[in-house]
Order: structure tokens, then C-alpha cells, then sequence
């Protein structure tokens, strides 16, 4: 009985790096046991530091690594020491970190000499050949690479590339065995620690030049049975009540892009209904998503809409080969989730080629034009098998390349350091370096103000004086960079480590943070978290009195410039919004939840946002100030106590806040209002 190991590891220092159930190599393992149970046993791992203790006495005789951006290092230094514990141990590697063209994909081969075998797509059907070859020879992993096996890539003892043909994806997917439903998953559900995934469908149509899913391989599409997916959700939901589990991740490249999604839909809000699960429910929402879309998903609880665009400038998408929605479905997209009372978000990329400071300029503008509630900055990653990595590309756009640790991807493993970096993009031919932390910048302030709600009666208050949401962020966002202010100090910390994050090479970088002292600056939150999570939650928590207090203050000298003679009014109707918004949030997130607060105003606040915002705030006006009651309720306690729990958060645990705000939208953790009774005339 041969022993294989399933490996998706990650780093856990008391937070999981990656806290998703490891469901590529969950598949492939159901399908190796379905077709060779009878000649080996199969376990899936997760944590590092477990997996090198279990080697170090008992190592497999195959190494399955499952091997992405952010456990690639991991998953190597792993394989190197499976090999020097059993020599005769077959390696082999599947997953999205490697190139797709075959010259690199020979190079990475001969720079990781230990690995005998590299699986570049779907792995299930090319592991079991591989198995089938490995038998057939009687575990002779030398003559095994003497012929092309589907699916395989090898170097051979003659030092020669060999590879296999690429396997078609199967149309219909249930051929798979289901590794919820044969139990493969359950002990990561009894670890309560992760969040469950499941796949539906396979594929993406779309062609975009910076993204894996779009290399032509893998736009193939294959379904898994209506059937199957019933039983899925069905089983998965009785064990994550079980053990207190929450939320639930469909990985889909784009959901709800199919009708058959909305038979998932029906069956998700069937046991939303029945039994309160998934409380979260997350998807990569179709590309092409469109009202009609809304309209269907709209039932189910703990969504999330958004509404990728990544630029608005058509030479830049050209470049990137991706077409956008027109405006006007645009616009009609985001009208009909605010009609729901909900928020959109979007995504943007910057430095992608093409790009100018001016037409990345010009698509925040559009974004607030739009009116999305969220705009979720990304950095041109180059990732290995995307298009826009191909040495064509490099040659016509001018990369200028630098590296940065991805947030809490590091550990101390087996005694040693490990590091996972990406390769970002912060300067081509038409947009530089300076550009980069021009926006970086810029982009952490919307963040901060735009983003997630917070600040939303502020917004509304400033749009109805026909200000420009846009100027005004240039507006406060020179300002920050300028002029001094104990705001200006909090944002002055986040700019200083747009740059401090990037190395010119991933041997600098991990040269300086092999020292012990750097490392502890890791160890300690000092650096390595994901900056713009970094920057929006201490705007919502550590820093959030000063924001707020700065925001308005940025807010009425705006308003009041040239305009003396209403400044005391306008001074009055601030307050009254800065303390509904302090109200909101101020002592949620903690692990003693301030449950309740009372302020004082002078406006009736509830009417003029129940109305949409129709009228300026002084229409509203009180002949006397009343008092307004804010507090959590019971379900959102219960919730925020379960993350809390889950993720340890604290007031000095800044992660474990970044990793609730993944999951769960910040709004869910605002205080709601609850007006005392009044006399008649006052709020109501």
C-alpha cells in the first residue's frame, strides 16, 4: 500500500495564511482513491509546520503538492525535504503557479531538479495516469519518464523537456468523485477553522490577458450535475452547523454568468431559510452580470455584489482584451442593488499596460460617477501562465518589476524562514514608478473614505451642495500630503510603507527579512499585512475618532469656502453627521462589544436618510435635539462573536479584524438605530 500526501500548506501563526478547505487537492485525491484506493491510501494537509513534523518519521512515497502564489515556496521547501527523507519518492507538483509556455516550463523543471513530474491544468484525470504509469512500472520513476504520459510534463535522464499531451476537460464533471460527500473534507470541518468550497463549474469564457483563468486551456467549460450539487450543499451545511461554521465559498470563475446558477441559488436560499446556513455565501460573480442577475441572487442572505471593471479606458482594455459593460448597464446594475438597500463594489488594476496617471485618474472618476459603494484597488500582478507574462509582453510594455512578501504568507518552517512573494508591476513604458505611489496613496484614502459605508451621510450631505465627490477626495487627499495633522500622521504611515513593502529582487527581500530582528517586525504586525486592508481597518478601529473628526472638519472648510454667512449652519449639521457616524462602528469590533450608544441631534437624521436623502439636512431641522439609540442585535453579536472567536481578534490583533472584513461586509457590524419614544413632532 503506497502512501501518497496531498499537500495544500499553509502557514498558521495563530492566524491561517490560507483558511480556505483545500479543494484542488481534496479532488484529485477522491479520484485517485476511487481508481487505485486498493493500492494506496491518501491524506490532504494544510498546516506546514504539522506536515514536516509527520515527514520527518513517516514520509510518503508521493509528494502531491498543490502549489499557488501564495504557498509556492512552502509546497518547494516541503517536496526538497519529502525527497531527502525518502529518496525514492516520486514528487509531484499541480496547481496555477507555473509558467505555461514550455521553455519555461523546462527551466523551472531544471531549477527544481528534486521534482520529478509537473501537472500544468485540471489534475485529476493527469494524476491518475500518472499513478497508472507508476504501477505499471513498478514504481520506477525513471522509466516513467521515458514516455509522454497525458497531461505530464518531465525531464527526462537525458536531460530532454517531455510532454505529455494536454487533456480535454470533461464536459460533465461528476466523473470526479465528491470529496465532500466521501468524507475527504471532514476533518477540516471538525478543525473549525476553515471556511468550505465547492465548485459547480469549471471554466471561463473570457479572455482577459492578466488573469490564469483566461489561457485557452481552461476556457473550456465542465459542469457538475444539479444532483451533485444538491447533495453537496446539503452535506456540507449539516457539518459547518455542526461545528459552528458560518460561511460558504462557491469557486466558480463566474457565478451566476449560467441559468443553471440559479438552481444553486434556489437550493443556497432553501437552507438559508431552513437552516440558517451559509450566514456568508461568496462568489466570484459572473463578468457579464446584469440586473436580471441581481434580481435572481437578491434572496440570499449575506451577499455581496460587485461589478469587476479594472479600467474604463478603451486602449488600456484593448491591451488586456477585455470589454466592459456599457454604461448604462452599469448604472442600472448599481441602481437596482441600492434600490435592495445593498452595497456594489468594483475592481480596479493599476499599471496595466497602456496606463497613464491621466487615464487611471479618469477611471476613479468614473467609479464615483458610477456610485459604487466599494472600489477595490489591485496591483498589476504578473503571475505565471497569464499572457501579459509572455516575453513579447515584457519586451513591448517596459516592466518595471518589483517584489513584495504577500500578507502573513511567511513562517518559520522546520527551522527555517519561508517567504511567499509576488511579482507586481509599477512602471511601463507609459506610467511610472512615482505614478505607482501617487495612487497607491490615492487609493488607500478611498479606501478609507468611500469605501464601506462609513462615511456615507457624509458623502450624501456634500452631494447635495452639487460638490464633486472627486474633487473633494484630490481636495483632502492633498492636504493629507501637505499639511500637518494628527490624521495627516496616521495616513503619513500607510504612504511610508507603499514604499518600504517593495524589493528590486525576492533574494532582497528575503535576505532582510532572514535577519532575526526584521523577522520579528513580521512576526509583531509591524510589516507584512495587506496594506490596503492595513490602512482600512485602522481607519475603522485604532484611528477611527481622528478620521472622522478630520473628514467632517475637511468637509464643512470645503463647503464654507466663500460661503461665511452659512458656515455656522453648516458647522451645526456636521456635527450632527459626524456623531451619527461615530455612533455606527465606534467599540464594535472587540472582544467586549459595546453594544449600545446614545447621541444627541438637532436633525431629524433617520427621515432625511430613510427619504433617500431628498432634501438638505437643514429641511429637517428639530425645534429641540432628541436623543437616538444605536445597538447591536442579537444576530449581529452572535456573528461577531463567532469571528472574533475564529480569528482571536482584539484591539492588538490587527489580522484577525483584516480577515473578519474579508469575509464579512463592514456594514454588517454597524450598530443600527433604534429612536426612543419621543413626543410627537420629534424624530419618529
Amino acid at each position: 500500500m503506497r502512501k501518497i500526501y496531498f499537500a495544500d500548506l499553509t502557514y498558521n501563526d495563530g492566524i491561517l495564511a490560507c483558511d480556505v478547505m483545500p479543494l484542488g487537492s481534496a479532488y484529485v485525491a477522491a479520484y485517485a482513491l476511487a481508481n487505485f484506493g486498493s493500492r494506496c491510501s491518501a491524506g490532504i494537509f494544510k498546516y506546514a509546520d504539522e506536515f514536516f513534523k509527520l515527514v520527518e518519521n513517516n514520509p510518503p512515497d508521493i509528494f502531491a503538492g498543490s502549489c499557488y502564489v501564495w504557498n509556492k515556496n512552502v509546497a518547494l521547501m516541503a517536496s526538497k525535504y519529502v525527497k531527502q527523507k525518502n529518496p525514492d519518492s516520486m514528487i509531484v507538483f499541480g496547481g496555477l503557479a507555473f509558467p505555461l509556455d514550455k521553455k519555461r516550463q523546462k527551466l523551472f523543471l531544471q531549477e527544481n531538479s528534486h521534482i520529478d513530474f509537473l501537472i500544468p491544468y485540471d489534475g485529476e484525470i493527469a494524476f491518475s495516469n500518472l499513478l497508472n504509469a507508476y504501477f505499471d512500472t513498478g514504481c520506477d520513476i525513471e522509466k516513467m519518464k521515458s514516455t509522454p504520459i497525458e497531461g505530464v510534463l518531465c525531464i527526462n535522464k537525458k536531460g530532454e523537456f517531455v510532454a505529455g499531451a494536454n487533456i480535454s476537460r470533461p464536459k460533465e464533471l461528476d466523473i470526479f468523485p465528491s470529496p465532500h460527500l466521501t468524507g475527504l473534507m471532514d476533518k477540516f470541518f471538525n478543525e473549525k477553522r476553515f471556511t468550505p468550497s465547492m465548485q459547480t463549474t469549471r471554466g471561463c469564457p473570457h479572455t482577459c490577458a492578466y488573469c490564469w483563468a483566461s489561457n485557452e486551456q481552461n476556457r473550456r467549460i465542465g459542469n457538475f450535475s444539479m444532483d451533485r450539487i444538491r447533495k453537496e450543499l446539503e452535506y456540507i451545511s449539516k457539518m459547518a452547523i455542526a461545528n459552528n461554521i458560518y460561511d460558504l465559498m462557491v469557486c466558480d470563475s463566474n457565478f451566476g454568468l449560467y441559468e443553471r446558477d440559479y438552481d444553486t441559488v434556489d437550493v443556497v436560499y432553501r437552507l438559508q431559510q431552513e437552516l440558517d446556513y451559509p450566514r456568508i455565501f461568496t462568489a466570484p460573480y459572473g463578468k457579464a452580470a446584469t440586473s436580471e442577475h441581481i434580481k435572481r441572487i437578491s434572496r440570499l442572505k449575506g451577499m455581496k455584489y460587485g461589478l469587476a471593471m479594472q479600467s474604463t479606458d478603451q486602449k488600456v482594455l484593448e491591451g488586456i482584451k477585455r470589454r466592459n459593460l456599457s454604461g448604462d448597464k452599469i448604472v442600472e446594475y448599481i441602481n437596482l442593488v441600492h434600490s435592495m438597500n445593498k452595497n456594489v463594489s468594483t475592481e480596479i488594476i493599476t499599471g496595466l499596460p497602456h496606463e497613464t496617471r491621466q487615464s487611471h485618474m479618469n477611471t476613479l472618476r468614473d467609479m464615483m460617477k458610477y456610485n459604487f459603494d466599494f472600489v477595490d484597488p489591485f496591483t498589476f500582478m504578473l503571475l505565471d501562465g497569464i499572457e501579459l507574462d509572455s516575453e513579447e509582453a515584457h519586451e513591448k510594455f517596459k516592466y518595471d518589476i518589483r517584489y513584495r512578501l504577500i500578507p502573513r504568507n511567511f513562517g518559520k518552517v522546520n527551522g527555517k524562514y519561508s517567504f511567499e512573494i509576488e511579482k507586481v508591476v509599477v512602471g511601463t513604458n507609459s506610467y511610472n514608478f512615482e505614478d505607482y505611489i501617487y495612487f497607491r496613496s490615492f487609493h488607500g484614502l478611498l479606501r478609507l473614505l468611500v469605501n464601506n459605508g462609513i462615511y456615507r451621510e457624509l458623502i450624501e450631505y456634500m452631494k447635495q451642495y452639487g460638490v464633486d465627490i472627486f474633487d473633494w477626495l484630490v481636495y483632502v487627499f492633498e492636504d493629507l500630503r501637505k499639511n500637518r495633522s494628527k490624521a495627516a500622521g496616521c495616513f503619513g504611515k500607510f504612504t511610508a510603507e507603499a514604499r518600504s513593502e517593495l524589493w528590486n529582487s525576492p533574494e532582497e527581500l528575503i535576505r532582510f527579512y532572514s535577519k532575526e530582528e526584521n523577522y520579528r517586525k513580521l512576526v509583531e504586525r509591524e510589516q507584512g499585512d495587506n496594506l490596503m486592508q492595513k490602512c482600512s481597518i485602522f481607519a475603522s478601529s485604532v484611528y477611527f475618532d481622528t478620521y472622522a473628526a478630520y473628514f467632517s472638519e475637511m468637509a464643512g472648510r470645503y463647503l464654507t469656502d466663500g460661503k461665511k454667512g452659512e458656515a455656522a449652519r453648516i458647522r451645526e449639521e456636521m456635527a450632527d453627521i459626524r456623531e451619527y457616524i461615530l455612533a455606527k462602528l465606534s467599540g464594535v469590533i472587540s472582544k467586549n462589544i459595546v453594544r449600545e450608544k446614545v447621541i444627541t441631534v438637532r436633525h431629524d437624521i433617520l427621515k432625511w436618510i430613510e427619504s433617500g436623502f431628498r432634501g438638505k439636512l437643514s429641511d429637517y431641522k428639530l425645534e429641540h435635539p432628541v436623543a437616538i439609540t444605536f445597538e447591536i442585535s442579537d444576530d449581529q453579536a452572535k456573528l461577531i462573536s463567532t469571528v472574533i472567536e475564529r480569528y482571536d481578534v482584539d484591539e492588538n490583533n490587527p489580522y484577525g479584524l483584516f480577515k473578519t472584513t474579508t469575509l464579512v461586509h463592514i456594514d454588517n457590524y454597524f450598530r443600527k438605530v433604534k429612536p426612543l419614544v419621543r413626543p410627537e413632532g420629534v424624530l419618529k
